[in-house]
């Protein structure tokens, strides 16, 4: 087995470093590194080894490999970062460099995803796996429509929550500063080829209810497509196998409410943080931090209120009543509304109240911001189902015009 990690910053050395850690040796962590960080990496004494940090402990992990994908900048003196070109449409000496792709994690930026999914699209096939951990919603909409229209040429794709608390303290070196989890989603197949959740549904009561990684694939029998089911089932065994991260394997509706619910506290936290410049515990000291918080969580739950309703009628539409099944539609779950995910964005900021999240340090050092793909996800969703996100639509207006500015560090003063 061959797992590929791209995007190695605080989130993709932690799955990296747990993945290599708990593999056995003869299966291999591949490190992609964007061609401008390679010569960085390439400097790193002792074979660029990661490191996480957990408590004032400092954890390292070698044996990785780390190749770059990119347009070269720099030659590096390392093997393992030949240089190699991925502009050409179909470059022979890139995938014979990265090779075919069977398991990628991707834990990019939210807006770099499509982008490197077109950059690895050759070295990616329909029996590969795609893990989605990054942060936002709306990041898969965007792939498949413009990477993957095509259904019968799709990779599989996992979604993903991740909760843990990272930041980056500088080239492979993480720091964990909270123990969350990682919840996996695997997207239904769009042919209809295979339920994942087939043992789940199967279940005479909900208490039964359990995932199978048998739905994935019986690797003792040889089948069509055999290799994408496989690459599934080993993708989705590796993680959860990889203690360090907590990963779980849920209902795929389920991974839904968690990033929804996610997103809201990103889509409070980070934009509020970034314009104030202070730590996540700053943004809830005043009242009108709570206000706005509260005004979030109104607006979102308004929203996935309107997203529900609408999937529910879809779901109607498609029932079949010769079924002889009662169409039965799920409630509107709990976790989404206001309330609770109030206490949500409250316990987050309590819990990181020290660290500086994500969108503090992209707009201090003037880097392209996740804004689009949180608050700009609630606003693109209102419009959609004739909703107003007015302090959504604030938040998202001053991240852009503070990003076309200069920093207050960067000013010169007359």
């Amino acid at each position: 087995m061959r797992i590929h990690v791209v995007g190695i910053g605080a989130v993709g050395n932690f799955v990296a470093f747990h993945l290599r850690k708990s593999l056995h040796p003869r299966h291999s962590v591949v490190a992609l590194h964007r061609s401008e960080t390679a010569k960085l990496i390439s400097d790193l004494p002792n074979g660029a080894p990661l490191s996480i940090e957990r408590d004032g402990t400092l954890f390292s992990q070698d044996g990785l490999i780390h190749l770059p994908y990119g347009e070269p900048r720099n030659r590096v003196r390392r093997s393992d970062f030949a240089p190699a070109s991925m502009d050409a449409r179909d470059d022979p000496a890139v995938r014979q460099t990265i090779g075919p792709i069977d398991s990628l994690i991707v834990t990019s930026k939210a807006f770099a995803v499509r982008t490197i999914m077109r950059k690895l699209r050759h070295n990616l096939s329909r029996d590969s796996t795609i893990v989605l951990l990054h942060n936002g919603m709306g990041v898969y909409e965007t792939v498949i429509e413009d990477v993957y229209p095509d259904p019968n040429d799709r990779p599989n794709f996992v979604l993903c929550s991740n909760t843990h608390g990272l930041y980056s303290k500088g080239p492979l070196h993480s720091v964990h500063s909270a123990v969350g989890d990682i919840k996996l989603g695997i997207v239904p197949d769009p042919l209809g080829r295979r339920n994942y959740e087939a043992s789940y549904a199967a279940a005479s009561r909900p208490a039964d209810a359990r995932l199978s990684l048998d739905d994935l694939a019986n690797v003792s029998s040889e089948q069509p497509d055999g290799a994408r089911y496989v690459n599934l089932r080993n993708t989705i065994a590796a993680l959860l196998h990889a203690p360090g991260l907590c990963a779980t394997w849920e209902p795929v509706t389920d991974v839904h409410i968690a990033m929804r619910r996610k997103l809201v506290v990103n889509a409070f936290v980070n934009p509020v943080s970034a314009l104030l410049q202070c730590n996540n515990g700053g943004v809830l000291k005043s009242q009108y931090g709570r206000a706005t918080a509260d005004r979030i969580c109104r607006e979102a739950e308004h929203v996935f209120r309107r997203q529900w309703s609408a999937e529910v009628n879809e779901q109607m539409l498609a029932h079949n009543p010769e079924s002889g099944a009662e169409f039965q539609p799920a409630p509107f779950p709990r976790e989404l509304n206001a309330q609770i995910m109030r206490r949500e964005i409250q316990r987050v900021v309590e819990l990181t109240k020290n660290n500086y999240s994500s969108m503090y340090m992209d707009v201090k050092l003037r880097r392209p911001t996740e804004i689009d793909f949180l608050n700009g996800y609630l606003v693109r969703m209102g419009y959609r189902h004739k909703y107003r996100t007015i302090m959504n639509m604030s938040l998202m207006h001053l991240i852009k015009m503070r990003g076309a500015i200069p920093h207050a560090a960067h000013a010169v003063q007359s």
